[in-house]
Order: structure tokens, then sequence, then C-alpha cells
């Protein structure tokens, strides 16, 4: 049986915490440990969860979620590291799903299907299962799949091998993560049933415009600084996808009202959008900017969510 070991960072998430264990604890496939990473919590996290003898408490100082999902990893036996947000929650069928495809096609990486919501937890009945598989995730580059740090399953070894999440306080450090691991054999995408309800709140660190776009920024970065692997041959499949978190970012920013952030970030990928033909948002996003500074100059509300994403 395939050994999949949980992997929780948290930090002053006490009661969001307890019901994501809850979601862990209803798996129809039983995971091989849990282990909860507490990143210095003040609301008295580490009391409530010491009484527990179903996880393996961690508890260091404050150093933000990508170390504290490493610390995790390491102290992880499993084959593979399914990793899991503290205010985000699985379904009964969860880890099952993604058991199946891993015990199916042994691939590196798995990205899980999530819905968001912001208030209960959507009554989701399972549905049949289906996939895409890739030879890696760069293979995938045409499809703009996405998956949150806390959507994610991972070969222990591999993620090892890459050195797994970026320690600094940035966003985006999912995205680099799957960029370092992009020629490494194996991706899969869950497409149904969806695995994790995605709590949408005011601390949930992928609604902040500028906190986006400044990891976004780092992918560009390093990727001029050859640090994800692929080498030439692959550079349009990187950039393709670093391009598409791009869109979202510089789009964000100016429904943010961050207009000369979202200018730069606009030119940040100009001449990558040119050379890989997405002449649409090339052309688009000056027309997008203009709307949102007159409604802004207005007291709008802004151009609808549907209509900024069909820009591509």
């Amino acid at each position: 049986m395939l050994k999949i070991s949980v992997v929780i960072p948290s930090y002053n998430r006490r009661e969001l915490l307890l019901e994501c264990l809850a979601s862990v604890a209803q798996q129809s496939y039983k995971p091989h440990e849990v282990i909860v990473v507490d990143d210095g919590s003040t609301d008295g996290t580490i009391e409530v969860l010491q009484e527990r003898g179903d996880l393996h408490l961690i508890v260091q100082e404050n150093a933000g979620p990508g170390a504290a999902r490493n610390t995790g990893a390491k102290h992880a036996s499993g084959d593979y590291i399914a990793f899991l947000d503290s205010d985000d929650v699985w379904f009964p069928w969860s880890l099952e799903t993604m058991a199946k495809m891993v015990e199916r096609d042994s691939p590196t990486l798995v990205f899980g299907a999530y819905e968001d919501f912001d208030a209960a937890v959507p009554a989701l009945e399972k549905s049949e299962a289906a996939d895409a598989k890739f030879l890696d995730y760069l293979a995938s580059a045409d499809h703009g799949y996405f998956a949150g740090a806390g959507m994610i399953l991972v070969d222990r070894d591999v993620f090892s091998a890459v050195g797994g999440f970026i320690e600094d306080r940035l966003n985006a450090e999912d995205h680099d993560l799957a960029l370092k691991l992009g020629v490494s054999r194996g991706f899969v995408k869950v497409l149904s049933p969806v695995t994790v309800a995605h709590r949408v709140h005011q601390g949930n660190a992928m609604g902040d415009a500028i906190a986006n776009w400044d990891g976004v920024r780092r992918l560009i970065s390093r990727e001029q600084n050859g640090v994800y692997d692929g080498g030439v041959e692959r550079r349009m499949a990187r950039r393709k996808i670093i391009c598409g978190h791009a869109r979202s970012a510089t789009i964000s920013l100016a429904q943010s009202g961050k207009f000369a952030t979202s200018i730069g970030a606009f030119f940040r990928t100009f001449i990558w959008n040119i050379r890989l033909g997405r002449v649409k948002f090339v052309l688009s996003f000056p027309a997008l900017l203009g709307y949102y500074v007159v409604k802004a100059l207005l007291g709008g509300s802004g151009f609808s969510k549907t209509a900024a994403q069909s820009i591509g």
C-alpha cells in the first residue's frame, strides 16, 4: 500500500486547523502519518494539538509557510507527501482519488482539483474520477493548470532532491516548486472529483495582488537566471507557464487599483508574450486597464471577474 504523509503548516489558525484535521480524519484512504508544523502560533494551537495522539506536532519559530512545509517534509517517512493548508478542507475521497492515480502511473507530481468557498464547505457529491496525464509538468504548458501549495501530492525523494519550497515570504512558492519539478517524470492533473475545498478569506495570501505579483516577478527572474531545468529545448514551455501566472497577476493588480504596478507587470513579460503569440492579451490589456482607471475615477465597481478572465 502506498504510504502518503500529510503535511499541514499552520500559523494562528486554531479553529480552521481543527476543521482541516477533521477532514483528514474522514479520509477513505488513510494517510501513513499526519504532520502539523506550527509556525510560531500564539492562539493556543499548540496547547490544543498537544492533547492529540493522531498526529505528529512540530513547533518552530515563525519562518513562513514554505519553511514550515519543508520542515514537515524533512520529518515525513511516506513515499509521497500530500500538502494541505490549514484553512482548507479535504473531501472524504480526496486522498483516495490521488493515491489511485499514483498507484496507476507513479507520477512525480499530482495537482488536485479545487473549489473556492468563503462560508460553508460546499456540499459536493463524489463524481467519476478523471484526470489528464503528461510526460512531465512542462508538457502541460498549453493547459494552464494551477494548484496552490496545499493542493499537491509529490514524490518525497524528488521533492527533497530539488530543495523543496523556496523559503522566503513571497507568494508563488507553489509555482516555483512546480517549475523546479518541471522535467521530473510524470505529471497528473486531477480533473474530477474536486479534492480540495479552498477557503477564500481575508487572511489568505492568494488575495493580495501586490504579494502575488512579487512572487511571480521572482519566477521571471529565476527563469532568466537559468534556475529551472529543461534547457533551451523546454524554454518556451516554461515561459508559457510563467506568462500565464503573470497575466493573472497583472489583471489582479489592475482590478485592485494598482495601476502603475500593473503597467510594469504588463511590460515585464511583454516580449515573452509576443514570442508566444499571446496577441489577444497584448492588444486587450491596455483597454482593460483604461476601463479600470475610468471606473476608479468614477467610483464604479470595476470590470467583472469573468470578463477579465476571458482576456487570454
